[in-house]
């Protein structure tokens, strides 16, 4: 069985043959100055039996307060009505990089913003956070070293495909070794390296994809959370202030699977393990928050708008 370890780079998500977890999911942060500047993704990687590690670029509970205090203080300064960010339409370039083969199909480009809307409109459950994403053009790129190592070649793909300002989301897919599922930037690195802004998804993990449990698209749901301003349902496990967001209850470590039943964290409720900020398989996931919803209103108007 594969079971995920991690590593810190933009959001990386990682898989394992044969399907994964997304713990063995979910992320990769962009190296450099983002690890100084506490940024996060997940980059994870699955070995088969290896229990899962520390997340490399998982901000620590001193990075993420630094994170807290810093857009605290950009929100304080912004005009009132630019704190109450309304109904967000957010327009979307996807990067198809492909080895002569293609890539996936603009069909399968339309599932995934389409799975997109219905997960971050509340339309499988839990709050419709007010987000929209719009698709503005799908893009394709020959290139083989690019598509079998996405991370290697990030920074150069990046320059010459990334489409528009802070608030425009490039959405990269790419073959990637079979346990890597995607990775993201956060919205506090873009003024540092907006260059890496963006997310990178395992091409398998669309709508109907080949990565078996992670075939519904929430693979690119759950990185753009992190685009948004979303931490992970675990951050700073049981202690500490968690997400930053009151309506998710603590959580002391990733969800692998799909379990009936899990409560980590003594008092406060069972683990949101059917959130999209969690790991658990795609057919677990049908959930954002109210909360999750006004943070990510809040991080936009400091960091994106």
């Amino acid at each position: 069985m594969r079971v995920l370890v991690a590593v810190l780079v933009a959001c990386v998500l990682v898989v394992p043959s044969g399907g994964i977890a997304p713990g063995e999911r979910r992320e990769a942060a962009a190296a450099g100055n983002m690890r100084a500047a506490g940024c996060g993704g997940a980059a994870l990687r699955v070995a088969d039996g290896a229990r899962p590690g520390v997340e490399r670029n998982e901000l620590t509970p001193l990075q993420a307060a630094g994170v807290e205090r810093e857009l605290d203080g950009l929100t304080r300064r912004l005009p009132p009505g630019q704190r109450r960010t309304g109904k967000l339409s957010v327009p979307v370039y996807v990067h198809v990089l492909h080895d002569g083969r293609g890539g996936p199909s603009d069909a399968a480009v339309k599932r995934q913003i389409a799975a997109l809307n219905a997960a971050y409109g509340g339309r499988r459950g839990g709050a419709d956070t007010g987000v929209a994403f719009r698709l503005v053009k799908t893009t394709r790129t020959r290139n083989a070293a690019w598509y079998r190592d996405a991370e290697r070649y990030e920074r150069t793909f990046k320059r010459q495909l990334r489409k528009g300002g802070a608030g425009t989301l490039n959405l990269y897919t790419a073959g990637m070794a079979d346990d890597l599922l995607g990775w993201s930037s956060f919205p506090w690195q873009y003024r540092s390296e907006p260059v890496l802004d963006g997310v990178v998804i395992h091409e398998g993990t669309l709508p109907g994809g080949r990565v078996r449990n992670y075939d519904l698209g929430f693979s690119a749901v759950h990185e753009i959370g992190h685009w948004l301003g979303l931490y992970h349902t675990f951050q700073d496990g049981c202690a500490g202030q968690g997400d930053r967001v009151a309506d998710t209850p603590p959580q002391r470590d990733p969800t692998h699977g799909c379990p009936g039943a899990k409560d980590t964290c003594r008092g406060g409720g069972a683990d949101p393990f059917h959130n999209y900020m969690d790991y658990s398989h795609d057919r677990c996931m049908s959930e954002f928050t109210s909360g999750q919803a006004a943070r990510l209103r809040k991080v936009w108007a400091a960091y994106r708008a």
